[in-house]
């Protein structure tokens, strides 16, 4: 028997409606260039947003085209987020931090017709522009260009507001197919060049609908919600939508996620959730510890992902009365498919249970699926104790990558995650390690995310990143690369004998390394690649050096 219900499709057009219509009085609050405040209703976002999509028709970008950006978290980015995809075109977020030729690359790849450029990236721009045949428009945002600069780039130039003045503020776009892409995003290319994942209309709204459920973010009208993500970043990982589907008050942080400067928008927007990965979150400790303030006004909960969270850094907001959630996602999956919020039988467990659940990255979101596999393919068991990869399916997790054939990364259509780690009989999912970061010595796993956190916890430590070495007996032994706290001093040795009550002693690192500060990709992640290299080339060094003594 069919069903008597409508059929509608999901997607940007009908969120673009339901932002004018009913949740038209919502605000975005924001900082310009000069630091000004803006502010932005969600009725105006929306009409702006239809100019957008109307003047690129108007122009000749027919459905389907491709429109990239280059820029930060501001509030003309975030029209790009609706305009675009709702007048059945695709918005293409690209990283600016990416190296020149992987933005040649994804935009290559992707077909970009357009591209909107605020005024921080216009270097970037500049640099790659005569790289790009297909590209027949540059849009800026914060000004026109000057002439000699503009006469000097190999498409037309227009300034943001300019195209905007030719649109329309249209708001009934043609029905989309809801399995269209609505967004195209690429992953950090950690591994290689980076790799397009394609976000459908459907899989957008359905996975701000999870954001949106109490188990998740629980994102309502009466929150206001900071993004200290780059809106490049896993769609600022879907953060915006759901802001909008709930009618939440936005802050956006602009170009900058700089602790002061978010400090200053924490301050003037009142918030009372933010997101980001750990780096920003230490950074903002660090400077509200050296202004000896103790509290975050409004701020009662941050989620926290893109990386493992420091225990120790969960205790510091705790103290400022900041809850912190850790989260884990990835690009293929949308981010957010597991979210670390306390189940209410979680009080009359047992303490053993309660530490387990809260050191967890979370339990995965309703909608999604997540099962543990050996490296082999052999599924193991969800008892919390059996480590193996994790793998994912569901609506808002891609099956495959722009233009590659390769299926790889699928098991039996499961996305294989490259995660390895536990998963419960309560859906908690704990990590324990990258497939390609992980250290096998003499058969037995190492976990650097344990490690990490154990070396972390001396008070002189203000990071560590733990790689895979190769050894010549044990096949591979840790390595450990230490960033120390501000006027701190640490030795080897100290932090071998702080580790023999921490850990096992066959966990302890075979060879330390101090440096300023670790390397990260364009995301903000450590970067245990350019770490591992950085090692060996030290292990060279030093080989060479005791030879020619």
């Amino acid at each position: 028997m069919k069903s008597t219900m409508q059929d509608s499709p999901l997607g940007v057009p009908l969120l673009m409606r339901h932002v004018a219509r009913v949740n038209g009085r919502s605000r975005v609050g924001a900082f310009d260039a000069q630091r000004q405040p803006i502010t932005r209703t969600f009725a105006e976002l929306a009409a702006r947003a239809g100019r957008l999509g109307s003047a690129l028709e108007q122009r000749g970008f027919g459905s389907g085209a491709v429109i990239g950006t280059l820029a930060g978290a501001l509030p003309e980015h975030l029209e790009a987020y609706l305009g675009v995809p709702a007048s059945a075109r695709v918005l293409h977020t690209i990283n600016p931090r990416m190296h020149a030729d992987q933005i040649v690359h994804v935009a290559t790849l992707a077909d970009d017709e357009a591209m909107i450029v605020d005024a921080g990236n216009l270097g970037k721009f500049h640099e790659i522009a005569s790289r790009l045949p297909r590209l027949r428009l540059l849009v800026t945002v914060g000004g026109p260009l000057p002439g000699d600069l503009a006469a000097s780039l190999p498409c037309e130039t227009i300034d943001y507001e300019a195209l905007l003045a030719q649109g329309e503020p249209r708001l009934d776009w043609p029905i989309i197919d809801e399995h269209e892409t609505a967004i195209l995003c690429f992953t950090g290319g950690t591994t290689g060049l980076p790799k397009g994942v394609g976000y459908s209309h459907r899989s957008v709204w359905l996975q701000a609908m999870s954001l949106c459920t109490a188990n998740s973010l629980g994102l309502g009208s009466a929150s206001r919600l900071l993004p200290a993500v780059p809106l490049y970043h896993v769609n600022g990982w879907g953060l915006p939508f759901a802001a909008l589907m709930a009618g939440a008050d936005l802050a956006l942080p602009g170009a900058s996620l700089q602790a002061p400067d978010l400090l200053a928008l924490i301050d003037a927007e009142a918030p009372t959730l933010a997101a980001g990965v750990p780096t920003i979150w230490s950074d903002l400790l660090a400077h509200l510890r050296a202004m000896q303030r103790t509290h975050l006004g409004a701020l009662t909960t941050i989620a926290c992902g893109g990386a493992q969270v420091p225990q120790s850094l969960i205790d510091a907001y705790a103290a400022l009365g900041v809850r912190m959630l850790q989260a884990w996602g990835m690009t293929e999956t949308s981010s957010m498919s597991a979210i670390s919020q306390t189940p209410g039988w979680i009080a009359s467990a047992d303490r053993a249970t309660q530490a387990r659940c809260a050191a967890a990255q979370g339990r995965v979101v309703c909608g999604l699926e997540a099962r543990v596999a050996d490296l082999g393919g052999t599924l193991l068991p969800c008892d919390g104790a059996s480590v193996g990869e994790i793998q994912i399916r569901g609506p808002w997790v891609t099956h495959g990558y722009l233009g590659q054939d390769d299926h790889a990364h699928l098991h039996d259509g499961w996305l294989r995650t490259g995660d390895l780690g536990t998963i419960d009989a309560d859906g908690f999912i704990s990590l324990t390690d990258r497939v390609k970061d992980a250290i096998k010595s003499g058969g037995e796993w190492i976990p650097s995310l344990a490690l990490e956190e154990a070396i972390r916890s001396h008070p002189a430590v203000l990071d560590v990143a733990v790689v895979a070495l190769p050894d010549p007996r044990w096949q591979e032994r840790p390595g450990a690369v230490v960033v120390l706290a501000p006027g701190a001093g640490a030795t080897p040795d100290e932090l071998a004998q702080w580790l023999v009550t921490r850990v096992a002693k066959w966990w302890l690192p075979e060879r330390w390394a101090f440096v300023d500060a670790l390397p990260r990709t364009a995301v903000g992640k450590m970067d245990k690649k350019r770490v591992r290299q950085m090692m060996l080339e030290r292990i060279d060094a030093a080989a060479t050096a005791a030879e020619q003594c």
